[in-house]
């Protein structure tokens, strides 16, 4: 044991100390009871190893054998147990039981009798985890029945107590067990991390291995598993029969096992009947010469079929669907930067091998702004992985290449939602020929890391199909299904930043977000650009400079600028194509740009220089076109439309028109397609529209393309959003304009009016919070909801939607004396931040996704909630602040009843000695409150001036009756009610 138990004895029970007087069971409970009971014991263990936030690093206790209560031991009296006369049998049913109902498995129990004062106790020591354990199966008790799924904790009411974890607290804890899982505290406590106590098995393999071949099946009796992690004899044992007597046997060893232990176990059970023709497979060891490996075991089992598990896969069931890969070979390649913590400027590719390399990190997010470079880090990892592992499978998905595949194919009830539906749309848009991975080999293939996969740019998917794409099952699933055996699944994803805090927010992942490049890398890229030529070079950096952003921090090398990647390969383009003119960046007038505006700068020069190509388009006859380009709704637009929005822009235009456009930097042309050369200008484009119909404030504009980007793509707290505020001024103007627009939205079919209206609210808040006249806080936010939706001293039709995270500026209204009508809040993670009070009522409003943030205490005024209102998906929270206020009223009930019964003598009220008041610890607690309220009053016997003491005020005379026969008492209800 790592404490001493004596001195856990003196502890009071917490969330990872759990005391109890008797064990759960003796041989007198009838068998129909044994479920419940050890249903009750696992829940106990499984709950003490989760314990709760801020309980990492500690080891976790169950003793069996005290009594808290009494601060008295009690003997456990193994010998009228039957299970527990053996205690090595007892470990190992017990672990099998954890093993089948947790995941990941927890093992990691000691579990020993203990004697203190002659008596014997029985203590289980749990480690902490490094991952939070939930349900994989239902768990029934006497009391209760858990469904999968469930994670149990040990926090309510009092602080050892059992109950299922909240979505914010299961996100919390996450966080914490990933954090000691990697902290210096996680390695002193375990020196044994070299033993891997990991889950893993070939069952997959083996299901596999017999769906391919299919004269085989399941011998009776196997698999056999033994999980036997104190001796270190850890194998599955397969055989697999055919109807003509054949026999296939497989063996599984795990990395942990002790071989010849392992070996002598098998041949002592009479597991094989022939080890030399046996399959073996083992895990690929972390050391360079594999080889050895597996010529040890061929040594010991004596047979010539020795695979390494992945090798086995590659080999026998999915080498054929592996599609072959050409490394990208970037022309240009700056190594990316990110910030984590303190540390700045640190190589993004090392951390994607770090990450490559690790255990059990099935997923990594690398985000960050459009044109930042995230696609290109992903290539670059691919290729580095290529040079590295050149018998890896490599698959790498555009999504641009597969929106219209899956748009096709998936529905609201049929939803993007596995990795596997982004393989199927890739092999069926390119008509990919030759063998295809089904679900199942996909898996496996991931799972043995046989297949790294790369998803480019899943903020496309997110944005185009909407609530076709289920984000949270996707990720769970290959959580679930693509890492359940060697765990060695490896899937990046690259994400727009603004998509992925919206994504990232229930989810904890390994993330970066890059930065834009300083200067020294600028430099570096230029040079590699522009072939090393000084003069090209200079002339780059001089354009770049104009571009540049002012640095919120000191570079590394000191300078104080940052340079979008994306701008400067536009500017190498623009130095390549021909020699730059001072008067290429001369002042320009422009309905949709601003001179002023970096990206806006770039695409004049770019737009000026096809005016002679292009004929009559004027720069913002292109940027009207490529305006039009954006907002349409499949992946870039058909060279059939693109004369249909020409001619919506200019009737003097003809076929070789068209031919020009398809050479203009911004675009590039494939399959009849135009498409924008970098995904950033369709977001940039997107964004020139949005702006330009503000700024107009032209209700004509208004369509359903137009409603469509402001729903999906304005978000409180988004770059995409600050990025058109910071154009933008909030004033009564374009207030009054948003009125007009939210009551036209209303004329639209098939539009979520909802999250339309919650969008115009998030652009007007910022436009407040970055606005110079007045300043953003509880008040002038409030006015601004007023202004909007404010009819006859009532909010009508409020609607805040998807609106959270971690922002300083915290988006809340004051609600207090308000009735709000026919509002919506929906994932309004600030709602019991908001200032309510007993004038607060809400008819007919919808409430979902509102839970409090961590840490965020709540009060639930009564009446707040009109009986018109839809509260059905917040319920739980009302049940428990009803529970909560029930628990209270009890508590308050006690000790007022307490403080009453101490001046309570011979049937009256009589004054007591302050002294001895205070000595009440009971009644210290409320002695001020009551004081304060005039129901306990300071009181001077003229007999006896001098002594100091407290009496009840006549108002409570009631009370006595109360305390004497139980009749209800007005005063005192109406006193407890104040109190809580």
């Amino acid at each position: 044991m790592k404490e001493d138990i004596s001195l856990l004895l003196k502890r009071e029970e917490s969330p990872i100390l759990e005391f109890k007087r008797e064990w759960y069971w003796d041989d007198s409970t009838p068998k129909v009871e044994m479920a419940d009971k050890w249903g009750e014991l696992l829940k106990d263990i499984i709950s003490l190893a989760n314990g709760y936030l801020n309980c990492t690093g500690e080891y976790r206790y169950l003793i069996i054998g005290f009594s808290e209560k009494e601060r008295a031991l009690y003997n456990v009296e193994f010998d009228k147990i039957k299970q527990l006369k053996n205690l090595t049998d007892f470990r190992k049913i017990l672990f099998q039981k954890l093993e089948g109902c947790t995941k990941p498995a927890l093992l990691g129990i000691n579990i020993e009798p203990v004697i203190i004062e002659s008596k014997t106790l029985f203590v289980f020591e749990i480690q902490c985890p490094t991952y939070l354990i939930e349900l994989k199966r239902e768990l029934k008790t006497k009391t209760r029945h858990l469904d999968e799924g469930v994670v149990l904790i040990r926090r309510g009411q009092k602080t050892d107590e059992v109950r299922t974890a909240t979505p914010d607290e299961i996100e919390n804890l996450k966080l914490e067990f990933a954090k000691y899982k990697d902290s210096e505290l996680h390695k002193r406590l375990n020196p044994e991390l070299g033993l891997s106590t990991s889950e893993r098995s070939i069952e997959k393999t083996v299901q596999l291995f017999i769906d391919k071949n299919a004269s085989f099946t399941l011998a009776e009796n196997f698999p056999v598993k033994e999980r036997n992690w104190k001796e270190n004899i850890v194998y599955e044992v397969y055989r697999l029969e055919d109807g003509f007597s054949g026999l296939r046997e497989f063996i599984y060893i795990h990395d942990s096992s002790n071989q010849g232990k392992t070996f002598a176990d098998i041949k002592n059970k009479n597991l094989i009947t022939n080890l030399s023709v046996s399959i073996i497979l083992i895990d690929r060891p972390k050391i360079k010469d594999v080889e050895r490996r597996k010529s040890n075991i061929r040594k010991l089992f004596e047979s010539n079929y020795v695979y390494f598990i992945d090798e086995f896969g590659y080999e026998h069931l999915y080498k054929d669907c592996i599609l072959p890969f050409e490394k990208f070979n970037l022309p240009v390649y700056v190594n990316s930067l990110y910030d984590e913590g303190l540390d700045f400027d640190l190589s993004a590719i090392e951390r994607l091998k770090h990450w490559f390399l690790s255990d059990d990190e099935p997923l990594f997010v690398v985000s960050g702004h459009g044109g930042i470079g995230k696609t290109t880090l992903a290539k670059q990892f691919l290729d580095s992985i290529s040079n590295e592992n050149s018998e890896t499978g490599i698959l790498f998905i555009d999504s641009k290449e597969i929106i219209s595949e899956l748009s096709r194919n998936f529905s609201l009830d049929n939803k993007v939602s596995d990795v596997f539906d982004f393989y199927k749309a890739l092999m069926d848009a390119d008509e990919i020929d030759g063998a295809r991975f089904d679900k199942e080999l996909l898996q496996l293939s991931i799972d043995n890391g046989s297949l790294v996969v790369v998803l480019d740019g899943i903020d496309e998917v997110i944005a185009k199909l909407g609530e076709k794409f289920d984000v949270e099952q996707f990720i769970t699933s290959i959580f679930e299904e693509y890492s359940s055996g060697l765990h060695k699944c490896k899937v990046l994803i690259t994400c727009r930043d603004h998509f992925w805090n919206e994504v990232g927010k229930k989810i904890l992942l390994p993330q970066i977000t890059l930065k834009a490049f300083n200067k020294n890398l600028a430099i570096d890229f230029f040079e590699q650009k522009l072939k090393g030529d000084n003069k090209k070079v200079q002339k780059a950096m001089g354009m770049a400079e104009d571009l540049a952003i002012e640095s919120t921090q000191i570079t590394k090398d000191g300078g104080d600028k940052t340079y979008i990647p994306f701008l400067l390969d536009m500017i190498g383009y623009l130095i390549n194509s021909k020699d730059v003119t001072d008067n290429d960046q001369a002042y320009f007038q422009s309905k949709y740009l601003i001179p002023e505006e970096h990206a806006d700068q770039l695409v004049a020069q770019l737009c000026r220089r096809e005016i002679v190509k292009l004929g009559n388009l004027s720069v913002d006859q292109q940027v009207e076109l490529f305006i039009r380009v954006s907002a349409n709704k499949q992946n870039g637009i058909s060279l059939y439309d693109i004369k249909g929005e020409l001619a919506k822009i200019t009737k003097d235009f003809d076929n070789s028109l068209i031919e020009k456009i398809k050479g203009h930097p911004l675009v590039q042309c494939e399959n009849n397609m135009i498409y924008f050369r970098y995904d950033v200008f369709e977001i940039y484009f997107k964004g020139l529209l949005i702006y330009y119909f503000f700024k107009q404030k032209d209700l004509k504009m208004l369509n359903e393309e137009i409603i469509r980007i402001i729903s999906g793509y304005l978000k409180y707290d988004s770059s995409f959003t600050e990025s058109i505020a910071e154009k933008l001024t909030l004033d009564d103007d374009i207030i009054i304009f948003c009125i007009q627009v939210i009551e036209s939205v209303r004329k639209f079919d098939n539009v979520s009016n909802e999250k339309f209206v919650s969008s115009i609210v998030s652009i007007l808040l910022t436009l407040l919070q970055i606005g110079r006249d007045q300043q953003s806080n509880l008040n002038t936010r409030t006015e601004l909801l007023e202004k909007i939706f404010g009819e006859n001293g009532k909010l009508v039709g409020v609607c805040l939607v998807d609106i959270f995270g971690a922002s300083t500026f915290k988006p809340t209204f004051d609600f207090s004396g308000k009735e709000l009508v026919d509002c919506t809040f929906n994932n309004y993670e600030y709602f019991w931040e908001c200032h309510m009070d007993e004038g607060t009522v809400f008819y007919n409003s919808i409430f979902k996704g509102i839970d409090p943030r961590v840490g965020v205490n709540y009060k639930i005024p009564s009446g707040m909630f009109s009986t018109s209102c839809d509260l059905s998906a917040i319920q739980h929270l009302l049940s428990e602040k009803q529970q909560e206020s029930k628990s209270t009223e009890e508590a308050v009930k006690s000790e007022l009843e307490k403080v009453f019964k101490l001046f309570y003598q011979r049937g009256n009220f009589y004054p007591r000695k302050q002294e001895e008041v205070r000595k009440k610890l009971s009644a210290v607690k409320l002695l001020p409150q009551l004081m304060d309220k005039g129901v306990i009053k300071n009181y001077k016997d003229p007999k006896k001036p001098t002594m100091k003491q407290y009496r009840v005020c006549e108002n409570y005379k009631s009370v006595i009756d109360y305390l004497e026969q139980g009749t209800p008492s007005k005063e005192f209800k109406m006193l407890i009610s104040d109190l809580t």
